[in-house]
């Protein structure tokens, strides 16, 4: 089966986005793995974003990210990265270390930024889990991911 991988897309990063699907593609097999990038823009065109812009978002798939198995289908996993992941080696190895009864896999991991302000001047907000969404692989079996719906993601308070 084919492995989709989903990549936010922000203007202002379109070349992380061109690093990250290279080093995807460059190291594993193109037959077993798509890679889509996420935007915002072409997700309103569809009628699958309409939330209100949000002031707090610093980049334009902070929220997108979580229409990856809307977008991805109902069998088998798909994953969601942030563009500024650069990949050694097949991303299909992280299946390896998935747990198949879980809906969805994260790096788990304790990170409080001391800085007060991030890339292009946005604020830095502290949230518990904070960068556990920049890789997700979903299980797109799993209920509690087949309850991920369009709906839910354009309606639910982002937290």
């Amino acid at each position: 089966m084919t492995l989709q991988v989903f990549v936010g897309w922000d203007p202002r990063e379109d070349i992380a986005w061109e690093v990250c699907r290279h080093s995807i593609l460059s190291r594993t097999d193109q037959s077993e793995v798509t890679v889509t990038r996420l935007v915002q823009s072409e997700l309103r065109e569809q009628g699958l974003y309409t939330r209100p812009v949000d002031a707090k978002a610093s980049t334009e798939f902070s929220l997108t990210r979580f229409l990856t198995p809307v977008l991805a289908g109902r069998r088998g996993n798909a994953i969601f990265v942030d563009c500024d992941f650069l990949f050694l080696a097949d991303i299909r190895d992280v299946l390896k270390e998935v747990d198949p009864t879980k809906a969805v896999s994260v790096v788990k991991h304790d990170y409080n930024p001391p800085e007060t302000i991030k890339m292009d001047g946005c604020a830095q907000h502290q949230y518990p889990r904070k960068n556990w969404s920049s890789f997700m692989v979903f299980n797109l079996e799993h209920p509690a991911v087949r309850a991920l719906t369009k709906e839910l993601v354009n309606s639910a308070h982002p937290s």
